[in-house]
């Protein structure tokens, strides 16, 4: 993430001189999102002995759903640097995976029957920003965004269990902002969230590894103080 800190703290730096007492503003926003969530992933077992699997253990996984946020931002000349947050959860699959395994090994302590069952929720995600704007209101975005993932997985056979995980994200966008009355401001935008890949150890050694991304659709409405 070094990197990515690096390249905004440039664009931050390139613009300077931009910034003025007079054109300076700050402004709040509530909004509406449109999300689509695609994941893939794949499971390891660890476990010693003959296992039948029903399923595969390679799985995909999406969800679109309906989203608010809220967010800050201050602007100067042609530069917005701001912060968005997204209360609430949303399902990373719309219906839960399921798969069921039956084992042969004769060691108690290897044996894993049982229904098991996974899906995850997005919670808690925050996107740091820094918006380049034109003189026509069009603008391009690239942010820093942290999300923690809450994996709500069952397993009848055992009691193993996948911790939560925060990840780090690279946002891009592009959008239109425009203004209504004295103070106040509306903004269309599309984006893309590429979340980094990730690796995630069981309770019972097993191992899960993948990758999540998100599309969304904004509508903002703001007012500038």
């Amino acid at each position: 993430m070094k990197k990515i800190y690096a390249i905004l703290t440039a664009m931050c730096l390139s613009f300077a001189a931009f910034i003025t007492p007079a054109n300076a503003e700050f402004g709040i926003y509530v909004s509406g999102n449109l999300g689509f969530v695609s994941a893939d992933g794949t499971e390891s077992n660890s476990e010693s002995g003959s296992e039948t699997d029903t399923s595969v253990v390679t799985a995909t996984a999406s969800n679109d759903f309906y989203y608010g946020s809220i967010g800050a931002e201050y602007s100067f000349g042609m530069l917005t640097l701001g912060v968005d947050y997204v209360p609430g959860s949303a399902d990373v699959n719309s219906k839960k995976l399921t798969r069921t395994d039956a084992t042969s090994d004769a060691n108690e302590s290897n044996q894993q029957d049982g229904d098991y069952s996974a899906n995850a929720e997005i919670e808690n995600h925050f996107t740091y920003y820094a918006e380049l704007h034109s003189e026509s209101g069009l603008y391009g975005k690239l942010g820093i965004a942290k999300v923690d993932i809450a994996t709500n997985d069952t397993d009848a056979g055992t009691a193993s269990t996948y911790p939560d995980l925060e990840l780090d994200a690279m946002t891009y966008g592009i959008g239109y902002k425009g203004s209504f009355g004295d103070n106040g401001y509306f903004k269309i935008e599309g984006s893309y969230t590429d979340y980094d890949s990730f690796s995630v150890t069981s309770t019972s050694t097993n191992t899960v590894k993948g990758d999540l991304d998100t599309h969304q659709a904004k509508f903002a409405i703001g007012y500038n103080f």
